[in-house]
C-alpha cells in the first residue's frame, strides 16, 4: 500500500477574512490579544473546521466560544 500525500487546500482571501474577523471579535471579547497563545489556539480550531466543511460564519463563532475543538494536539 502506497502512502498519498494530498496538500491541505490554500484558504482563498475570502476565508482568511472570515477567519480574521471571528478571532478579532473572539479576542475583543475575551480580552486577548490577537498574537496570545490562546488566540492562536483559536485560530488552529478555526482553521480545522474550515477544512471539514464548516463556513457558516455564524456556526464557527459558536464553535470557539463553545470551545469546541477537533483536536487538543
Amino acid at each position: 500500500m502506497q502512502w498519498i500525500s494530498w496538500q491541505r487546500p490554500v484558504l482563498a482571501s475570502k476565508i482568511t477574512d472570515l477567519i480574521e474577523r471571528i478571532l478579532r471579535n473572539w479576542c475583543d471579547e475575551n480580552g486577548h490579544q490577537k498574537g496570545s497563545s490562546e488566540a492562536s489556539q483559536k485560530e488552529k480550531s478555526l482553521v480545522q473546521w474550515i477544512e471539514l466543511g464548516v463556513t457558516d460564519e455564524d456556526e464557527l463563532t459558536d464553535l470557539i466560544r463553545n470551545d469546541i475543538v477537533i483536536s487538543a494536539q
